[in-house]
């Protein structure tokens, strides 16, 4: 075991020395191409779109709400099959949306299910949600997020409400019921 261990550290350090002599000022040609490759790959990844998803850019949403009870996949289903998309809050300005289309329905306090679920997270990332309708995780575009205790739950298979009236955010078992909303582009 100890020698195992010995012809790890070994072998480390000889990488570690290999490394350092590569990019010695020696070799000035291959760091200045190693370091505008990997500008190049920062660039790319930070053009890159999240699960083969198009360049995030701002769309105005228009938000339906349903007054129908149902757990949160039988609501992202209706939404589809409406030719829409369970309700993503990816933005302040989306949660200022939400909430004001709200409004005509009147103060009722309503739980309605919007698309986040952190369903399949390994155990270490359970404060990891993403919205299921586009694939990204929350607080992907601008960093918002809503939750009720200020952060994600960290707590396995919740799906995501709004508690309507403050649009705040709140988790449960995606099996419970609640009424949904619905989300589409204006420009579609």
């Amino acid at each position: 075991m100890l020698q195992h261990r010995s012809l790890i550290a070994c072998l480390a350090k000889t990488i570690l020395i290999l490394t350092f002599v590569a990019s010695s000022p020696t070799n000035i040609n291959k760091t200045d191409t190693r370091i505008r490759s990997t500008r190049s790959r920062i660039s790319e990844l930070n053009n890159f779109p999240v699960n083969g998803l198009p360049s995030l850019t701002y769309t105005p949403k228009i938000y339906t709400f349903y007054d129908e009870w149902v757990t949160f996949f039988a609501a992202w289903d209706k939404c589809r099959n409406m030719g829409k998309r369970l309700a993503t809050i990816e933005s302040y300005r989306d949660h200022v949306a939400f909430r004001e289309a709200y409004l005509p329905y009147g103060d009722s306090d309503v739980i309605t299910w919007i698309a986040a679920t952190n369903l399949g997270a390994r155990s270490n990332e359970y404060q990891k949600f993403y919205w299921i309708t586009n694939d990204r995780p929350v607080g992907y575009i601008s960093g918002f997020q809503n939750w009720i205790d200020g952060i994600a739950p960290n707590i396995s298979d919740m799906c995501a409400a709004a508690f309507l009236g403050s649009a705040v955010w709140l988790y449960g078992s995606c099996e419970n019921t609640a009424s949904y909303a619905c989300e589409e582009s204006q420009h579609t």
